[in-house]
């Protein structure tokens, strides 16, 4: 094997390489314009932009006993003049779970309910748990807050 059938094999090879290291066609990197829909142009100049706002953002349940399940619904409306969409609600740990929210376009006018569910097993004292609401308004989230004061049942404290 002469030394230019080497740079032939080589020359393949190395070809080849490029060619599958290069297809960007077995990734999908769009995104759905209703998660990017979000007018605000490039000069600082807004033009109709969806607003979000809640009836209240921070629900108080007071002192609820350790192992106790909360669900509490945060009611909101789009006040704004382009449509919402609601991309994520999270929870700030594994206790609060987001049960169910809208996940289509809310037109100006409109409404729905974010339903959360805080579970406070393995939890006590005063606790402030965060959920946040990403959209396409600005700002891009919304922080909603469950506030509990969490007392443990005489029967589950450790005896010194």
């Amino acid at each position: 094997m002469g030394l230019s059938t080497k740079k032939y094999i080589f020359l393949f090879l190395f070809a080849t390489f490029v060619l599958v290291a290069c297809d960007t066609k077995t990734t999908d990197r769009s995104i759905g314009t209703d998660v990017i829909d979000n007018p605000a142009t490039l000069n600082g100049k807004k033009t109709k932009m969806p607003k979000i706002e809640f009836e209240e953002t921070e629900y108080n349940s007071g002192k609820i006993t350790q192992g106790e399940v909360l669900n509490y619904i945060y009611k909101f409306e789009n006040t704004g003049d382009a449509p919402l969409v609601i991309s994520a609600v999270t929870g700030s740990c594994g206790c609060t779970i987001p049960r169910s929210y809208p996940t289509g376009k809310i037109m100006p006018g409109e409404g729905g309910e974010i339903d959360v569910e805080f579970n406070s097993d393995n939890k006590w004292g005063e606790q402030t748990i965060t959920i946040s609401v990403a959209t396409n308004a600005m700002p891009a989230a919304t922080m909603l807050y469950i506030k509990s004061n969490i007392v443990v049942p005489d029967n589950m404290k450790m005896n010194n």
